[in-house]
């Protein structure tokens, strides 16, 4: 660069505002900075490069610079270790020791700089004393500070340029849990504060995070402390960044037709082969960074979507997946062949399940954290006809709305539940298909009677929620570890009130029933069609009608059903539909359009259907004899239960559903 010339006046005065050179008396200065050269470079210019000659020292006139080293455990990065503005001084280290250089120094803007070449510095020490007397006391202040400080070499987060879209690159969970922040990007380079720079795996993970909005980006990475992250971290951060999660997912997906275009463009898409492919090849391709893109972009958009399960499933020629949102499934996306074993095996890695195994069923379980969110996939394999089909459940325990009031919004149906788990002893039993909501229904009745007074043990298979000072156990069938094992340990651990997850088998039934016989209040769930018909379930379990009889305290039996989207909600009559299901020609009815906040649907969320049977003296007599579900039925309607078809009837009147589901639902003619 062309050397510029500065008056003498000038150059004293910013030697004396330096810390390298502010001691020296004016005479000293004054010839030091006659044998300074000034110089001028662009931004993103290398003004010295690590491993050349140790030949001058620089003093910033203005401007600023980053000194950075190469990462020895990955090429791939430059760590900046600290930043230096005006009148700061580098270079004279490796000018006093003639070693090489130790660092890169890079101009960040236009910066111009005093040079004092090796030559120059040499005569001067040599001619006066007081100046390498100052020198070396400025010396060994400096290293002495760098002993006593806590982080040497770090940057302030603070300092550095914030960008919030680089920033939302990364979900926050990501970011807390490896210590790591693309901060800024510029001039083709995103800025990476990390506190620890030798984990080689985590930056590599927030690469492929980063990269899947930014793919060919390089990145320039910065050292900070610990504590100064976790301050910028709690403070702000979360004003720069929106905390709700939901954001991360959306960042997640917002690139998802290119993830699938790249997923097309780096697999090889050739008519067959993948049943030739050996174990090795397909675990080597499930841990890729195109099937791991594509696993986590399907998981994200499920829960964007609000979904409940995601299905994958093989075809004869493609993949299908589908994600069940509102009861309802939808196609969402539709796979190369090629694909569906590293997929599979993706899935099956992460959920901890043997990928050579595809002849069995197996059942998995995935965890993981965003934010405080904590999210639990149950994992279910079986082989199919084209392949080894998934259906995920998805359990988020946040999005969970415990308390009876909140699911029950009939006030008499409420109240005679209410009056059912307040008894001292008994079994009350939850019906109704997988996905009807039984576990939040059990969860929310615990939550209203759990206090300190009372011993509450669950058994279930998983534990899907948890509940604060409530003791929960987790069946494991592999060593022999089941709901009725459990079952007969509770009865030693003087409990108040257990919850069976699932009656699956007739010696669960048996001892669920017999610690209700002993003085213990037990809810567990059953599979049945409606409340009468449980006790017909019970009875083909082998289950004897009087101990039944002498048990139960009631049945609640459910259904989920959609609501109308409130955004497109619109009234209407049917005199003929009104006719049909048994209510006045004047009802208003309701119905969705169909708007972009339900996607064209009609409907947003579910709400509750419910059949509680609150079993009286004559119920008791009938169930002891045997009678026949119908028997039982008109039993409990004449003694004021409400019927499914009734509870949706009512849900209906108030206009929170529409006639079609209704029909979706239950059986009118009941």
């Amino acid at each position: 660069m062309p050397a510029m010339n500065m008056p003498s006046v000038n150059r004293i005065e910013l030697l004396k505002n330096t810390d390298f050179f502010r001691d020296l008396p004016d005479e000293e200065l004054l010839r030091l900075s006659a044998r300074m050269i000034e110089r001028s470079y662009p931004p993103n210019h290398a003004i010295v490069r690590e491993g050349s000659p140790g030949d001058a020292m620089f003093l910033i006139v203005d401007g600023k610079v980053e000194i950075r080293k190469r990462d020895p455990k990955n090429n791939d990065f430059d760590v900046t270790i600290t930043t230096l503005n005006n009148g700061a001084a580098f270079g004279e280290m490796a000018l006093l020791t003639g070693n090489p250089r130790s660092a890169t120094v890079m101009a960040t803007g236009n910066t111009k700089v005093l040079v004092l070449m090796k030559n120059d510095f040499d005569v001067l020490l040599h001619e006066h004393q007081s100046l390498s007397i100052a020198l070396s006391r400025i010396v060994a202040d400096r290293i002495e500070e760098m002993k006593n400080r806590e982080s040497p070499g770090t940057v302030s987060l603070q300092t550095l340029k914030h960008d919030e879209a680089i920033m939302a690159c990364v979900p926050e969970q990501l970011v807390r849990k490896h210590k790591m922040l693309p901060t800024s990007y510029t001039n083709g380079k995103i800025t990476l504060a990390v506190v620890d720079a030798r984990n080689v795996t985590a930056i590599d993970e927030i690469k492929r995070s980063v990269q899947q909005k930014y793919p060919k980006v390089i990145f320039d990475l910065v050292i900070v402390a610990e504590d100064d992250f976790l301050k910028f971290m709690d403070s702000e951060y979360k004003s720069l960044v929106k905390s709700d999660d939901s954001l991360d997912i959306e960042s997640f997906v917002d690139s998802m037709d290119h993830i699938q275009s790249d997923i097309l463009k780096e697999f090889a898409l050739e008519e067959g082969g993948d049943e030739d492919l050996g174990i090795p090849d397909i675990e080597k391709e499930a841990e890729g960074a195109p099937i791991i893109k594509l696993t986590n972009s399907i998981i994200a958009m499920a829960l964007k979507k609000g979904a409940s399960d995601i299905h994958i499933e093989p075809m004869e020629k493609e993949v299908r997946v589908r994600y069940r949102v509102d009861g309802d499934l939808q196609e969402d996306m539709v796979l190369p062949k090629k694909i569906q074993l590293p997929l599979i095996s993706r899935v099956k890695i992460i959920s901890k399940l043997d990928i050579t195994e595809r002849r069995l069923p197996q059942d998995g379980r995935i965890t993981i954290k965003m934010g405080n969110k904590s999210i639990d996939f149950r994992v279910s394999t079986v082989p199919a006809k084209f392949g080894e089909k998934i259906c995920t459940r998805i359990l988020d325990k946040t999005q969970t709305t415990l308390g009876l009031d909140k699911l029950i919004t009939h006030p008499p149906v409420l109240g005679i539940v209410r009056e059912m788990i307040k008894k001292p002893y008994g079994i009350i039993y939850v019906t109704g298909p997988t996905g009807s909501g039984k576990s939040t229904t059990l969860y929310s009745s615990l939550a209203e009677i759990n206090d300190v007074k009372r011993n509450i043990s669950t058994v279930e298979d998983p534990i899907e929620y948890d509940l604060r000072g409530v003791n929960q156990i987790q069946v494991n069938h592999d060593i022999g570890l089941d709901f009725a094992r459990v079952l007969r340990a509770f009865l030693r651990q003087d409990p108040d009130v257990i919850l069976v997850g699932e009656t699956r088998d007739k010696e669960t039934a048996k001892i669920a029933v017999e610690a209700a016989l002993t003085g213990h209040l037990v809810f567990t769930t059953l599979h049945a069609n409606d409340a009468p018909g449980t006790f017909m379930r019970l009875t083909e379990m082998g289950i004897e009608p009087f101990l039944v009889s002498a048990s139960i305290i009631g049945v609640v039996a459910q259904r989920l059903v959609r609501k109308i989207c409130p955004n497109c909600k619109e009234a209407y009559q049917d005199a003929a539909a009104c006719e049909y299901l048994g209510i006045p020609g004047g009802t208003t009815l309701y119905r969705g359009k169909g708007c972009d906040a339900c996607r064209n649907s009609g409907s947003k969320g579910r709400v509750g259907v419910y059949e509680v049977l609150n079993v009286n003296e004559d119920i008791r007599h009938f169930i002891a004899e045997g009678a026949s579900t119908l028997e039982i039925r008109d039993s409990a309607l004449a003694a004021g239960m409400i019927s499914l078809k009734d509870y949706c009837l009512i849900l209906l009147k108030e206009g929170a559903i529409s006639v079609d589901e209704v029909l979706r639902t239950v059986v009118v003619g009941n």
